[in-house]
C-alpha cells in the first residue's frame, strides 16, 4: 500500500489570520473539521486539515483557494494518492495559476487502452457497460507544471532545469517529487511528505510538532481517516 495524504502550504507570515481564516471556512459551510498548523519556515506556514486527508480534493482545492485569497498571499496545495500519483495546485490570491499532475495514467479515465486483446491478456475491463476500462500505464505522463511560477517562488535560486527535472523526471515513488519540489521552493520537506493523520498518530516523530497549533483549541484531535487501502 502507497501513501495517501494532503497538505496546504501558505506563503504568509500571519499564523493567527490563517487560523482565522480556516475557522471561518468551516462556519461558513456550517460544517467542521480539525486542523494543525505549523510555525513558519521560510516564509511558509503548513497546514493539516483532517477532512482534505479523506483525500478530499474539491475540499482541498477550495480550501486552499480560500486561505491563499484570506490571506492575500501564494498558496500551494499537494497531494499524494497511493504514491502513485503526485498533484499540486498553486493560488494566488485565492485563483488558481498552476495545477501539476505526475501521472494522467492514474485514472482510468485518462488512461489509454493498450495495444492487446484485453480479455485474452487478463485486463480488467469493468463491471458492465457504464464501467470505464481501468488499463495498467506504461508510462506517467506528466500535465501542468509551471517552472517559471514555481522559479518566482524560490527567488530564481533555483534553475528552471532543476525544476524541469523534479516534475519531469519518471519517480517510482510520487512523493519523492513533493518532497523535492518542496525543498526546491523552501517549504519543510519533511512537512510536505505528510499528512493530518500522520501527525495525529506518529507526530511525536516530527520535527517542530511542539510548535504545532491545534484548531479548534483545547478539542482532542481527530484521529479518524478514510479506510486503508490495500
Amino acid at each position: 500500500m502507497g501513501s495517501y495524504y494532503t497538505n496546504i502550504h501558505l506563503l504568509s507570515a500571519n499564523r493567527e489570520l490563517i487560523e482565522r481564516a480556516w475557522a471561518g471556512y468551516w462556519e461558513g459551510r456550517e460544517d467542521r473539521s480539525w486542523c494543525l498548523i505549523s510555525p513558519q519556515y521560510n516564509g511558509w506556514l503548513s497546514l493539516f486539515d483532517w477532512r482534505c486527508d479523506q483525500v478530499d480534493t474539491d475540499l482541498l482545492t477550495d480550501m486552499a483557494s480560500h486561505l491563499s485569497r484570506a490571506a492575500d498571499c501564494v498558496g500551494l496545495a499537494f497531494q499524494v494518492q497511493d504514491s502513485a500519483l503526485a498533484e499540486y495546485w498553486l493560488f494566488n490570491q485565492g485563483v488558481e495559476v498552476d495545477h501539476f499532475t505526475s501521472n494522467m495514467d492514474y485514472f482510468a479515465a485518462y488512461a489509454q487502452p493498450p495495444a492487446t486483446n484485453a480479455e485474452e491478456e487478463g485486463i480488467f475491463v469493468g463491471f458492465g457497460p457504464d464501467s470505464t476500462p481501468g488499463y495498467p500505464a506504461h508510462e506517467d505522463l506528466t500535465d501542468g507544471g509551471n517552472t517559471d511560477l514555481l522559479r518566482s517562488l524560490t527567488r530564481a535560486r533555483v534553475s528552471e532545469l532543476e525544476l524541469e527535472a523534479i516534475l519531469r523526471t519518471p519517480s517510482a515513488i510520487a512523493d519523492d517529487i513533493l518532497t523535492a519540489l518542496a525543498s526546491a521552493i523552501g517549504i519543510n520537506d519533511t512537512w510536505a511528505s505528510i499528512g493530518y493523520h500522520y501527525l495525529v498518530t506518529e507526530g511525536d516523530t516530527v520535527p517542530g510538532i511542539d510548535e504545532f497549533r491545534r484548531l479548534p483549541p483545547n478539542e482532542p484531535l481527530n484521529p479518524a481517516r478514510f479506510p486503508e487501502h490495500d
